[in-house]
């Protein structure tokens, strides 16, 4: 491809219209889901190396990742909606975009025009690229700062309010390059993100590792879908703060692992500040993919976590195990919660693989949840079984509460603090929810 250097560390070919892709549909596991990505690279704009200037992307166009892409402190990389991003590997080098500390990034797709990086293959798959990587200045719990497992960013500090600017109707297809066994590209990366960042309507799909990764930081969550990924739907560690609402994990039979799977930090479970995040209206769908082992929640290694109004169905696994001492200290003084919730699993609750706790996530008496067989087992006899109204069809369904039917309420998480939507049901789509129509594939 002819290109020519505009300036300093990025690379443009030559452009033209952006025309519309080739959509197919593969079925895998027991979801029919539609593949992305044409494999046309003619015509893209090609960006590499530092973004050192502010920079406009437009929908206008086709963009492509040649390796990492970094936008560099003090920069603003500006995404029309509709725009669309595609980026693989180049001699076993994965492409990815980082927006590192003092950089931001402005993507504000709509529901009508999302914004999309994909894969540049004819036929893609999980592990194409890299992912979209953020690192902020906000805290983390091993040490004032940090370097990222990938790509190598400096993250963390002690602003909690650092903005890395928006990501609002952004859509991550076939991220997760494999660099060797122990590193892995996630979907989207959140490394010390701060809470004056916005991000919200985002969906991870087909990847090969995690989905939405959080490494410390205090950055808040809102309307998010992870669908068929490799590993973790949803991760946390290093002491993340922030809220989440409105999350959605859908597993499929072609790879998987958890849910959520939540940490403090593993070399030191008792490290300050505690990942500690405040959650409502979650629904995970687990799958099977042959190992047996697929969970709906791990907590463990000294997370903390106050959890509300969730649904888990379907993980052969455990729907919620809590490992390693430090998490059921935590458990035991109240600080790992799960209330007003339906684990509709066979296998309710795990707590350390038969660990004692005077604290149990199944007590109906004190945390309203409601589990499969109605006892909680092995750990108490005071569940309740699963109301006989509750159905759920893919990832939509929800069940709101009543007295007279249920003895409870459901719990209302606008009274935790005004990131919290009013949202009186357990679960993060009901039937008339419209959240999802036009940008997110499901």
């Amino acid at each position: 491809m002819k290109t020519k250097n505009l300036f300093t560390g990025i690379l443009f070919g030559t452009a033209l219209l952006f025309s519309a892709c080739t959509i197919q549909e593969d079925n895998i596991g027991d979801v029919i889901i539609n593949q992305g990505g044409d494999g046309s690279t003619s015509g893209t704009i090609v960006l590499e190396g530092q973004i050192t200037s502010d920079l406009t992307l437009n929908a206008s166009e086709t963009y492509e990742l040649r390796g990492g892409v970094s936008v560099v402190d003090g920069v603003t990389l500006t995404i029309d909606a509709g725009t669309r991003i595609i980026a693989g590997d180049v001699g076993g080098v994965f492409s990815y975009l980082a927006i590192e500390q003092g950089a931001t990034i402005m993507a504000e797709g709509t529901a009508s025009q999302p914004i999309v990086f994909t894969s540049n293959k004819s036929t893609p798959n999980p592990g194409d690229w890299g992912g979209l990587l953020l690192a902020g200045r906000a805290p983390i719990n091993r040490g004032t700062t940090a370097t990222t497992e990938v790509a190598n960013l400096t993250y963390g500090g002690t602003d909690a309010a650092d903005s890395s600017g928006i990501l609002r109707y952004v859509r991550l297809e076939y991220t997760g390059g494999k660099i060797n066994d122990d590193a892995e590209y996630n979907g989207l990366s959140l490394y010390g993100v701060g809470n004056g960042t916005t991000i919200e309507y985002i969906q991870a799909f087909n990847g090969n590792d995690d989905g939405i990764e959080f490494f410390g930081g205090t950055v808040n969550l809102k309307y998010a879908i992870v669908t068929g990924a490799g590993d973790d739907s949803y991760d946390w560690t290093d002491g993340w703060v922030g809220n989440g609402q409105f999350w959605i994990a859908q597993q499929t039979s072609a790879a998987g692992d958890k849910g959520i799977e939540a940490d403090n930090f593993s070399d030191n479970p008792g490290a300050a500040p505690f990942s500690n995040p405040t959650l409502s209206n979650i629904t995970l769908i687990g799958a099977e993919d042959g190992d047996g082992e697929n969970k709906g929640i791990e907590f463990r290694a000294g997370t903390k976590v106050s959890m509300y109004n969730t649904i888990i169905k379907a993980f052969p696994g455990k729907g919620i195990e809590v490992d390693d001492d430090q998490t059921l200290v935590n458990l035991n003084n109240n600080e790992v919660i799960v209330r007003n919730s339906i684990i509709d699993n066979v296998n309710s609750f795990d707590l350390d693989h038969g660990g004692v706790a005077t604290v149990d996530l199944a007590d109906f008496a004190t945390f309203n949840n409601f589990t499969v067989d109605g006892s909680g087992a092995p750990f108490n006899t005071m569940g309740t079984a699963i109301p006989s109204g509750f159905v759920i069809n893919g990832v939509r369904g929800s069940y709101e509460y009543t007295t007279a039917v249920d003895g409870v309420d459901n719990f209302d998480p606008s009274t935790l603090n005004s990131f919290f939507t009013a949202a009186n049901y357990a679960g993060a789509l009901q039937d008339s929810d419209t959240w999802t129509d036009g940008w997110a594939r499901l």
